[in-house]
């Protein structure tokens, strides 16, 4: 039970953080639009083919959160922190991530996309 536990929390974590880094990855294609940046389409091809694993990552969370049971029922978005109300085999529940959380959790699904190790980025 425990293991379930775990598991339908990563889940409702990865249907609040998704969204957002398909925002990101759409604002990064939009600056390399807008730039002269000579490698710019490839680079936005590269983008768009992440976009859309990204979102049939949404599509594959939102199939197994159906199936499991698990409801998002509101989402609100604050200065220091996202929250997020959500029903799971009847109970109701409340989680609360910080934009750092949600920050290093994109960056480290990026990192994979990219197939790169960021333990030696230095930010």
């Amino acid at each position: 039970m425990q293991q379930d536990s775990a598991e339908d929390l990563r889940l409702v974590i990865e249907y609040v953080e998704l969204p957002f880094l398909l925002a990101i990855l759409e604002l990064n294609i939009k600056k390399i639009k807008e730039s002269n940046f000579k490698l710019g389409p490839l680079f936005e091809l590269h983008l768009r083919t992440m976009q859309d694993r990204v979102s049939k990552e949404q599509y594959r969370v939102r199939q197994e959160m159906r199936r499991r049971g698990i409801k998002v029922l509101e989402q609100h978005q604050l200065e220091d922190r996202i929250t997020a109300k959500y029903l799971c085999r009847g109970y109701t529940h409340e989680l609360r991530l910080l934009w750092s959380k949600v920050k290093a959790d994109i960056e480290m699904r990026l990192a994979e996309y990219l197939g790169v190790d960021i333990s030696s980025l230095n930010v």
